[in-house]
């Protein structure tokens, strides 16, 4: 196991691993705070890309790895894959629910009947969110961070009490991008939990985004700052385009996916095989995205 110890950066106490590391969107924001991690992701490209932009990778399967291979581990990190459990997907996760929350019971008492419950689940990757508590439960990290889809986040909170029963302070909440300063109106369920005192989730910086009510400012985020436009983002003029997800069942738009420039920009669907850009009126002709 010698190939896959990484030297912790200059301020960081131990080693971090990022489970279903992709390309390394954590890996990006931990480098903006001086750290890295060791990221664990099975597709190859993924893993390319990560590499091509500094970050660490091992090819593999998680569910076949021993995480006491990995000891000793300071952070734990995981985005497990969303497609089970996702409203773009076929949401067979739901019926796998009661299989996932009886395996992450059993792993938390030590007791791995993965492969029991893997055969009876619907959808092969429902139960892959359990692998987080498995890393979790094995290395005892001092701190670990988690996020998936939002409905995932009665998996979530069923984690933060079983982190508890280990002497974890743990909590779970789903969060909004456009109210932390990104363009881009995506909601994920995040769990976080620390060994070292409270564990609790960023306060919003931003106001919420109301796709009925744009302008509307509620009482509570009159402090906030404004949520960030696409067009604040990409330096265009504020009328300059709108875009419009143009993957439909009869062909046609669907109706309210069409977003103007000057708000945030929805969470793109899985199911989208294409965009289109409108130019505002004096900016040309329609181009296609």
């Amino acid at each position: 196991m010698a190939d896959r110890v990484v030297a912790p950066a200059s301020r960081q106490p131990g080693r971090i691993v990022d489970l279903f590391a992709g390309a390394g969107g954590w890996d990006e924001g931990l480098r903006e705070l001086g750290y890295t991690a060791v990221g664990i992701d099975n597709d190859r490209w993924a893993c390319a890309t990560a590499r091509a932009a500094g970050h660490e990778r091992i090819e593999a399967d998680i569910t076949m790895l021993d995480p006491e291979e990995f000891a000793p581990v300071w952070g734990l990190i995981g985005s497990p894959p969303c497609q089970a459990y996702s409203t773009a997907g076929k949401g067979l996760g739901r019926f796998d629910k009661p299989r996932v929350i009886a395996c992450a019971h059993e792993i938390a008492a030590r007791h791995d009947t993965r492969a029991e419950h893997f055969a009876a689940c619907r959808d092969p990757r429902s139960l892959l969110t359990v692998e987080p508590l498995r890393w979790a439960v094995a290395l005892r990290p001092r701190w670990v961070a988690l996020e998936q889809v939002p409905g995932v986040l009665e998996l979530w909170s069923l984690f933060a009490g079983l982190l508890a029963a280990h002497g974890y302070d743990a909590t779970a909440a789903v969060l909004s991008a456009e109210q932390y300063g990104v363009p881009q109106t995506r909601k994920r369920a995040y769990l976080v939990a620390s060994l070292d005192g409270p564990a609790g989730l960023p306060a919003p910086t931003h106001r919420s985004y109301n796709p009925r009510r744009p302008d509307h400012v509620r009482e509570e985020e009159r402090d906030l700052l404004p949520w960030v436009s696409m067009a604040d983002a990409l330096g265009w003029a504020r009328d300059a385009v709108t875009h419009t997800n143009n993957q439909t069942a009869g062909g046609s738009r669907p109706q309210g996916l069409s977003r103007p420039a000057i708000c945030p920009a929805r969470t793109i669907d899985s199911a989208s095989g294409s965009w289109t850009v409108e130019r505002g009126v004096g900016q040309g002709d329609e181009a296609d995205g």
